[in-house]
């Protein structure tokens, strides 16, 4: 590590002094001897791990990229490092810095001693304001953590140093098929979410490992000390509930910074920064500061163990990223979902939840799979679940995430098309494609394509092909929402949807119809007549939204406000189930103090409840089939699963009143149990 000691290089910068080393290179401390008085600065030599041409090749093109980003980054703000020279030498690459007279916050954040609130806050947006600029430049730095943000001497700034992009140079290899990527994830364990970690950094990366160095000042704890809640893996002001003593909104802020999700933080150093001076505002109005209530009891790992919850996490972004990925550092322009602990308001539970809903519970890996998926050329995922499970919601962040991918959406519900479309096959592609053109917004140029004698799936195929696909040079995202209004009319639909599993399967060969990635929403079982290899509901990616488990239910009534016991909770679970709809509903209704559990309990399946228009509205569409009624008075009669007729089985499952347990089927939730016993005479 101290091999370049007494070495001059360039016959300039005379190295005296090893500042530190590591697996990506090494740093030093030189003077420039061009310079009166030979001035300090530091000189970082970095080495690739692999030394072959190719490697080689891409690290020179990789230094040269990020060493303009470092001039012009340090020309541009006095509180990050000057770059004065960068060159390569024999396959090695030196970069020559500016050398600041300061320390490190390792000095300042000490193990086993706690800061307090006030010197934690002016701590975070020291550091915020400089990164708001470095986000603002389009830069991610990826290697935030103590030791890398100096406490300058002469005016106590904080110094933003050691980017972490450079290191990519030292960690390329390359593979037997030419492919580069990374030796290792480039940032320090502790600071870096796991995001980071599958070399997918985000601006908001950057603000967890910001978070997180805020809590190591309040606790005295190192990053790998910090317990997790139990449940989810998250991590919580109120799990220091003996440690830390910090007003609410503070704690607010800093648990949206090291949110386990990156959508789910703040996106960017900007957006961070207000968030702080919105509470200096608020604190200057009062000087009452509000005890944090525990929120959850604390768990206790050792420094270097992982809790079973965590690893869960860590194996849920397995499946998200691979366990190799190549690195994409491109800042995308991503959406600002409200953070978990952000309540507000209880929002109305109907219709679909949106973006900035703090009420959005996942339910992993289905959210993973789907933005996974979707970046895939030719892509089809097909998402079907009943009524009120969530569908709509999943759909429009699928849509949001292939949108901060660079990707164009289009959303079309088929029930705002009007009846008369679906009196011919040419009527309903032409409303189909005009409707796509106006999501686009593109102009309408029906009567130019929609010549000549070929037939209506022919038009429609050029008019994509040739006109939105051709006008569209990135990806675009059809979610196609309610498709089974199409279900009830068999000519229009048999085509339609043959027409766009051909359109998948030419995607896997034609670079135009990759660009076309196909999202799917049904609530009804298939039963129109597709022949096998013409229909899209048997192939892409099958999404089945299941209910919640009763840890996304317990979760749910945190984010209502609510302490729960267990037994509260499961006796929640088996009035409603885990239906989305109802357990949100019946939150909604006792956060806002309109109704007790036990109140609830007792009138859910009676007329007097709240559930009453659901729940009518369910026997409306069993009593309009005698075969329905047969088969869910059996169901709901029955203490234990039964057996009915297939078909039957599997309408009640589309309606979402029964679910399989093997071939048998049993009530989803003793509501429906008590309600159609009573109203269908199950008990006889």
């Amino acid at each position: 590590m101290s091999h370049l000691i007494g070495v001059t290089l360039r016959n300039r910068y005379k190295i005296f002094q090893c500042l530190g080393g590591g697996g990506f290179g090494d740093t030093y401390l030189a003077g420039d001897l061009d310079l009166p008085g030979q001035p300090q600065c530091v000189v970082k030599h970095l080495k690739p791990k692999d030394s072959s041409s190719a490697v080689l090749a891409i690290a020179k093109r990789l230094f040269e990229t990020e060493a303009q980003t470092l001039y012009r980054l340090g020309n541009a703000h006095s509180q990050i490092p000057r770059l004065f020279a960068h060159f390569e030498e024999k396959g090695e690459f030196y970069l020559v810095q500016e050398f600041i007279d300061g320390h490190d916050l390792t000095k300042e954040i000490i193990l086993g001693k706690s800061k307090d609130e006030q010197v934690v806050f002016k701590l975070l947006k020291d550091i915020l304001e400089v990164l708001a600029f470095v986000h603002q430049q389009n830069v991610i730095h990826r290697d935030i953590k103590p030791q890398n943000l100096m406490r300058r001497s002469k005016d106590g700034k904080i110094v933003l140093i050691d980017f972490g992009a450079v290191k990519e140079i030292s960690a390329l290899k390359v593979n037997p098929q030419g492919e580069s990527s990374l030796t290792v994830p480039i940032g320090t364990p502790g600071y870096v979410p796991i995001e980071q970690h599958y070399s997918r950094p985000q601006f908001s990366s950057d603000i967890y490992a910001v978070g997180m160095i805020g809590f190591g000042a309040l606790t005295g704890l190192h990053p790998k000390q910090l317990p997790r809640d139990a449940n989810n893996g998250e991590l919580y002001c109120a799990l220091f509930p003996d440690k830390i003593n910090i007003s609410p909104s503070f704690a607010q802020i800093l648990d949206t910074m090291v949110r386990n999700d990156y959508r789910q933080r703040y996106q960017n150093a900007t957006l961070a920064l207000q968030a702080l001076q919105q509470y200096l505002n608020i604190s200057q109005t009062s000087t009452l500061v509000q005890p944090l209530p525990p929120k959850v009891t604390p768990i206790s790992p050792k420094p270097d163990a992982e809790t079973p919850i965590v690893q869960k996490i860590w194996q849920f972004f397995r499946q998200l990223f691979g366990e190799s990925t190549p690195n994409n550092p491109q800042a995308p322009n991503i959406i600002t979902p409200k953070p978990p602990s952000t309540f507000g308001s209880f929002e109305q539970p109907e219709g679909q939840v949106s973006l900035q809903s703090a009420f959005y519970v996942e339910r992993p890996p289905t959210e993973a799979d789907c933005y996974e998926t979707i970046l895939q050329p030719g892509a089809l995922i097909r998402i079907k679940a009943p009524r009120q499970m969530g569908k709509t919601s999943l759909l429009t962040r699928v849509l949001a995430d292939g949108k901060q991918h660079g990707c164009q959406t289009a959303y079309l519900n088929f029930q705002s098309a009007d009846a008369e479309f679906f009196t011919s096959l040419d009527k309903f592609l032409q409303w189909f494609c005009g409707s796509i053109a106006q999501e686009l917004n593109l102009e309408n140029k029906l009567t130019e394509y929609w010549q000549g004698v070929l037939g209506s799936k022919d038009k429609c195929t050029n008019y994509f092909q040739r006109y939105l696909l051709s006008e569209i040079h990135n990806p675009i995202v059809l979610g196609l929402d309610e498709v089974d209004q199409v279900f009830q009319y068999p000519q229009v639909a048999s085509e339609f949807f043959g027409l766009l599993r051909a359109w998948h399967e030419t995607s896997k060969n034609k670079e135009t119809w990759k660009k076309l990635r196909l999202v799917i929403v049904h609530s009804k079982e298939v039963y129109i007549p597709l022949n096998i290899n013409q229909s899209p509901f048997n192939v892409g990616l099958p999404i089945e939204l299941p209910e919640f488990n009763s840890s996304q239910v317990q979760d749910l009534v945190q984010r209502h406000k609510l302490t729960w016991t267990q037994e509260e909770i499961n006796q929640l679970m088996a009035m409603l189930g885990g239906h989305p709809y109802l357990v949100r509903k019946a939150l909604h209704e006792i956060a806002r103090g309109r109704i007790s559990l036990s109140q609830l309990l007792k009138i859910a399946p009676t007329e007097e409840g709240f559930y009453n228009d659901h729940l009518r509205r369910h026997l409306r569409n069993l009593q309009e089939d005698r075969k329905l009624v047969a088969a869910i008075k059996q169901v709901v009669a029955a203490t234990h699963p039964v057996r009915v007729e297939t078909g039957l089985a599997f309408k009640l499952r589309s309606m979402g009143l029964v679910k399989f347990q093997g071939n048998d089927v049993m009530p989803l939730c003793d509501l429906y149990r008590l309600y159609f016993r009573e109203h269908l005479g199950g008990n006889l």
